[in-house]
C-alpha cells in the first residue's frame, strides 16, 4: 500500500506542477493571442494550492470514510473528463486554423461588423477566405475586446480545473492510502 501511496502522491505533484511548465515553455493549448504566463501561471498556482489544502487537511482526509473518499475523488475524475472535453470542444470552436498563417481565436460571440461579416459570408472560415486572416484579426480585436475578455477567462477556468481536478483526486487517495500504512 506504501508504493500505491507514493504513486498517488508524486501523481498529483506532478499534475500540480509539470502542466504549468509545459505551458510557459510551449504553449501548448493557450489559445491563439493569450498569455502563456497567465495560463501557465494560473495553473501552477492552483496546482499548488490544491496540494497545501489537501495537505492542510490531511487530519480530516485520513479519518474520512473511503466511502467518502472515492465518492469525492469520482467527483473529481468527472469533473476531469467534462473539463477536458468541454476545452477541447471550446477550443476547436473558438480557433480557426489558417493555412500559412497564424491561427484565429475568436470570441463566444460576435458583435458589429464581425457578426456582420460572419452573417455575410455564412462562416469563419469564409469571412477569413474573403477578408484575409490579418482583416480579420483587426476586426475582433477591435469589435470584441469584453466578449474576448469573457472568453479567454471562460477558456482559462476550464483549463485550470483539468489539472486541478487530477492533482485534487491523487492528492486525495495518496493520503488516504498513507492512513492505511
Amino acid at each position: 500500500m506504501k508504493n500505491i501511496s507514493s504513486f498517488l502522491s508524486i501523481a498529483s505533484g506532478v499534475f500540480a506542477v509539470i502542466p504549468g511548465i509545459a505551458i510557459l515553455t510551449s504553449n501548448v493549448g493557450v489559445p491563439p493571442n493569450s498569455s502563456k504566463a497567465l495560463f501557465g501561471g494560473v495553473i501552477e498556482a492552483l496546482g499548488v494550492f490544491t496540494l497545501m489544502l489537501l495537505w492542510l487537511n490531511r487530519s480530516w482526509i485520513k479519518s474520512s470514510s473511503i466511502i467518502l473518499i472515492n465518492r469525492l475523488s469520482l467527483i473529481s475524475i468527472i469533473t476531469f473528463i467534462i473539463c477536458l472535453f468541454g476545452y477541447i470542444f471550446l477550443y476547436n470552436y473558438l480557433v480557426v486554423e489558417v493555412v500559412d498563417s497564424d491561427s484565429l481565436f475568436f470570441p463566444l460571440w460576435t458583435n458589429g461588423e464581425l457578426q456582420e461579416g460572419i452573417l455575410k459570408y455564412g462562416s469563419r472560415y469564409e469571412l477569413i477566405g474573403e477578408w484575409g486572416r490579418d482583416d480579420v484579426y483587426k476586426v475582433i480585436q477591435s469589435t470584441s475586446e469584453i466578449p474576448l475578455m469573457v472568453t479567454t477567462l471562460l477558456m482559462l477556468f476550464i483549463y485550470q480545473l483539468i489539472f486541478v481536478t487530477l492533482t485534487f483526486s491523487f492528492g486525495l487517495l495518496g493520503i488516504k492510502c498513507s492512513d492505511n500504512n
